[in-house]
């Protein structure tokens, strides 16, 4: 079992490290940057301000070095400040609607255990009629729709 444990938390550290590249580099393809976000806030913010704001954020910077940097970061939870006018830390933000979401997933679940569940016991005693079809159909269905908004 100790064996077992430790294959697999060897196996955790290269996963977390593609997970970690993979969002930073997510993060380096998106369209624009802090510099420019914040110069279409300002109407008359000049070329130099958008290179102070460069090395600000530390754009300036070899790609390893900003990675370096931004996992550094993440490891103290130090997400940095937001972009948008207010300039509030981003933690803050987070923990602020972190009891909404846990709200809505709380409600999800005892939606889930009160319909799904009770709805795939009745399939599964009644196997081959046309309530398991049906509920079959629907299931299938419902995992083929997408999903506006996610």
């Amino acid at each position: 079992m100790l064996a077992y444990l430790v294959r697999r938390l060897l196996i955790s550290v290269p996963l977390l490290l593609g997970i970690l590249c993979l969002s930073f580099l997510m993060l380096k393809l998106a369209p624009g940057e802090p510099t420019v976000i914040q110069q279409d806030l300002q109407a008359r913010a000049t070329g130099a301000q958008r290179e102070t704001l460069r090395q600000l954020y530390g754009l300036d910077k070899p790609i390893y070095v900003q990675f370096w940097n931004w996992i550094s970061r993440v490891v103290r939870l130090d997400f940095g400040r937001s972009y948008m006018p207010d300039g509030r830390r981003v933690m803050d933000k987070i923990a602020e609607r972190i009891p909404i979401t846990l709200g809505l997933n709380i409600l999800e679940l005892i939606l889930i255990f009160s319909v799904a569940v009770p709805l795939g016991i009745l399939s599964a005693s009644r196997q081959h009629s046309g309530f398991d079809k049906a509920t079959t159909i629907f299931v299938f269905v419902g995992f083929a729709t997408p999903r506006c908004g996610t």
